[in-house]
């Protein structure tokens, strides 16, 4: 499964096309491919209904949902599905998206993609990594709470045998060394301390190799192993986010929904504390000029990236423009020309900005209104 990251819905988000057409639809698991089909279908006619209305010719409609409609007879595509399914298109656009967790039905044309339904996989920031560690292999999954991919670690060694170049450990015959691998070894018959240096050596190369991919990340790591594995790892590691807790086991015997599951039991209660401290420093700071629960005053922060924190409602739009020289949020009507949703407007722009979004149920917003944002200044 591939896990749509952080950049991938910021690019998303900033595609140009007017109109852009988002659709958001569930779709039940077990897969039901002729309920889904019928389902899509309305959906559609929901789509062309909007475009007309915004005075584009039929067949300029028909052109615009054209991808969608080839969807329909594609009888493989429905049989394999996920909670729910979106959908993009605009000129000479078309993106399909199979969604692991539950949406909204939402149909929005827009002069931008409607992104905010996707925001709970990547908008607060809570991802986080599982690397595997194994003498025989190493992987690093990249996770969402819901979703995971393997990353593909070109520049780290897979095993400790690729590392260093000889027997596996298990077969401790005569261990020599490898041509440009002196010192690396200890002469024959190596004792414990023999195969814990020669380990720690092999974990220093994926220590190494693993810079690249995690440089500037902070994102926790949840290791998984034997503890005596992740222990020397934790030596030498230098990645500073490291998860306290770790997943116990060869996780050669585990597979990766086993190992998304055991990591999302340790990083939830990070989340959780994370959100619940932004709530209390929210209440702090409302009235200080540094907190925010006006449209008017939010907008206009996060187009400049000054939102560090932003909480917005799940499953509700305000339509309205956004003028970027007068600096002005104006409440619009739904199908007015050039309106947008200003939540979605603020979410995508305090992403741009490296900032977090928290998509929470109306009743749980923490101003108890349609926004609230944590200003950086």
């Amino acid at each position: 499964m591939k896990v749509l990251t952080r950049r991938e819905l910021i690019a998303l988000s900033e595609h140009k096309g007017d109109p852009c057409v988002s659709i958001y639809m569930p779709t039940p698991l077990p897969a039901e491919p002729r309920k889904s089909q019928i389902s899509f279908k309305s959906v559609i006619g929901e789509a062309q209904e909007s475009l007309v209305s915004r005075g584009l010719k039929p067949q300029e409609v028909e052109k615009l949902v054209e991808p969608a409609r080839k969807l329909l007879s594609n009888s493989i595509f429905w049989e394999n599905q996920s909670k729910a399914l979106a959908v993009f298109l605009s000129e000479g656009y078309s993106g399909i998206y199979r969604v692991p967790i539950d949406v909204p039905h939402l149909v929005v044309v827009s002069e931008a993609f409607h992104i905010k339904p996707f925001l709970p996989l990547v908008g607060g920031k809570e991802d986080f990594y599982v690397l595997c560690l194994s003498k025989k292999k190493i992987r690093l999954l990249q996770c969402t709470k819901e979703d995971f991919r393997e990353i593909d670690l070109e520049n780290v060694p897979q095993s400790i045998s690729e590392a260093l170049q000889y027997e596996p450990l298990e077969k401790q015959g005569q261990i020599g060394s490898a041509p440009g691998r002196q010192g690396l070894f200890h002469g024959h018959g190596a004792g414990d301390e023999d195969l814990k240096e020669n380990i720690k050596a092999f974990l220093r190369m994926v220590d190494k190799g693993l810079k690249d991919i995690l440089n500037d990340e902070s994102a926790p790591l949840v290791p998984a192993g034997v503890s005596y594995v992740v222990s020397l790892y934790r030596d030498v590691a230098s990645y500073p986010h490291i998860t306290e807790d770790f997943i116990e086991g060869s996780p050669d015997r585990m597979s990766a929904e086993e190992l998304l599951q055991k990591a999302k039991a340790i990083v939830e209660p990070i989340f959780k504390k994370e959100e619940d401290e932004a709530r209390r420093k929210f209440e702090a700071l409302l009235g200080t000029g540094k907190a925010s629960s006006l449209l008017e005053e939010v907008v206009p922060a996060a187009c400049s990236g000054r939102v560090d924190v932003l909480f917005v409602p799940s499953g509700k739009q305000v339509w309205g423009k956004w003028d970027k020289e007068t600096q002005k949020v104006t409440l619009t009507a739904k199908d007015e020309p050039a309106s947008r949703d200003l939540l979605d407007l603020a979410a995508v722009e305090t992403l741009k900005g490296q900032g977090r979004v928290y998509v929470v149920r109306p009743e749980d917003m923490p101003s108890g209104g349609d926004v609230a944002a944590i200003f950086r200044y």
